[in-house]
């Protein structure tokens, strides 16, 4: 096998590909600020018994770089002094390519294959897969999938073993990995809804220079394949089949991602992640939530708001559930340095401040202090991770340390809190809300449609 060769350019910017003038100003603007924009399509439009469903955006990028690292560090350099997207776009100079050998160790078979072979079951059965990475350290496992199964080189000059399934049989298998089986059926509906929206929104956006559409993994979808379905789970995919939620004007998929507990406030996805303002995707309180603990929110009161459980529908009925509404963690000081984007020149960290915060509260900067040098780090996810993996960056840092002088940290919430709120979608349900209701509270001026 061999690897693709590939540059990486830095997004500047992200627009719908049907807004001409507004893709000519916004061009217009990074010229000004000194940079040479380029033009790259992502997505796709897809036509579903007469109606058109267009996903495309275009991608302002700027620069051409051989390595990720070094664009990963100018695009932190973009983002800092021109507000610019900042993610990076794969492109593709040529793709991973090889040699494919398949022996049939029964019958003695073998099949010579250029790039890709493709296997698929006598009859309706499934497919076998044997030692599949399941994400947990070096463990793998036997697996089974409907539909067919092809292998083929990818990006790394190394295999790729892909399967080509019914996007029904897909969400029938995915569903259950992302919420209760046991949850209310209309929290059900909103989930599938919800991922069937994601499944279709992320087809030509992701994996540009891989040879599938999607992964297996959080990146995009969790996917484990046959065996993991559940009937409840099932039977919201088929009552919701082909519905899906669209923009003002019915021809743009809302980005329906969704994350399993907002602590009360669901974030503004701007600030979660290098993306455009969506109107969609609005922080907003949980509708059970007293005004004036949002009021108190909204002025900086994290702690009056992080010190107590307000009663709200993403409040979990269990006790272990609740641990992901509030929760409390140590952190170890001499742990942090050399973590992911912290540099280990850094030592042990003798304090650290939050610099900036999402409309829920949420951690959006982070500046550490070590012995000789301060490092500020940037974006919810990476803060978590430095952090030692948080459930959310919806907390505060306690004025004390503990006996061992690791930092106390009083949090909420469970997940980056954009879009559905998991455990908010149980509880209004519960409450004997509607799909369309709980939809509608996450996914402001969207409308729920049927395409297909």
């Amino acid at each position: 096998g061999h690897p693709a060769e590939q540059r990486y350019a830095i997004v500047l910017q992200s627009l719908p590909a049907d807004d001409a003038r507004a893709l000519g100003r916004a061009a217009e603007r990074w010229r000004a600020a000194g940079l040479s924009p380029a033009e790259h399509e992502v997505g796709t439009v897809f036509g579903v018994e007469g109606k058109v469903l267009d996903t495309r955006q275009i991608l302002l990028t700027t620069g051409d770089f051989g390595s990720e690292a070094t664009a990963e560090r100018e695009a932190t350099k973009l983002v800092r002094e021109h507000q610019a997207l900042g993610k990076l776009h794969p492109i593709v100079r040529s793709r991973g390519h090889g040699r494919l050998l398949l022996e049939d160790l029964e019958r003695g078979t073998v099949v010579h294959a250029d790039g890709v072979s493709w296997l698929s079951p006598r009859g309706d059965g499934p497919l076998t897969v044997h030692d599949v990475p399941t994400g947990a350290g070096s463990t793998k496992a036997d697996r089974q999938y409907w539909g067919s199964v092809y292998v083929a080189v990818d990006r790394h000059g190394t295999l790729a073993v892909v399967n080509l399934v019914s996007e029904t049989d897909l969400l029938a298998g995915l569903v259950p990995a992302e919420i209760y089986a046991s949850a209310p059926h209309h929290a059900l509906q909103a989930q599938a809804v919800a991922a069937r929206g994601q499944l279709v929104s992320k087809v030509g956006t992701r994996h540009l220079d891989d040879p599938f559409l999607l992964c297996a993994d959080q990146h995009c979808q969790v996917y484990a394949g046959k065996g993991h379905e559940h009937p409840r789970t099932t039977k919201a995919v088929r009552d919701t089949a082909g519905r899906v939620l669209m923009r003002p004007g019915g021809t743009h998929l809302v980005d329906t991602v969704y994350s399993a507990n907002s602590g009360g406030h669901g974030e503004d996805n701007d600030v979660v992640w290098p993306s455009p303002p969506d109107p969609q995707l609005r922080g907003r309180p949980d509708p059970l939530l007293p005004a004036r603990l949002a009021e108190r929110l909204r002025e900086g009161d994290l702690a009056a708001w992080l010190r107590q459980s307000p009663k709200s529908y993403s409040l979990p009925d269990d006790e272990a559930g609740r641990a992901g509404y509030r929760w409390q963690a140590s952190v170890d000081p001499a742990e942090i340095a050399g973590r992911e984007g912290v540099p280990t020149a850094l030592g042990t960290i003798e304090a650290m401040e939050v610099l900036t915060r999402g409309r829920s509260g949420r951690a959006t900067s982070l500046r550490l202090h070590g012995a000789a040098e301060t490092h500020v780090l940037h974006g919810e996810l990476r803060i978590r991770r430095a952090l030692g993996g948080l459930k959310s960056s919806m907390f505060l840092v306690e004025p004390e340390r503990d006996r061992h002088g690791r930092f106390q940290l009083l949090g909420g919430g469970h997940g980056h809190g954009v879009g559905l709120c998991q455990h908010g979608a149980m509880g209004m349900a519960r409450d004997g809300k509607s799909v369309e209701e709980i939809l509608a509270h996450y996914y402001r001026g969207a409308t729920l449609e049927r395409l297909w």
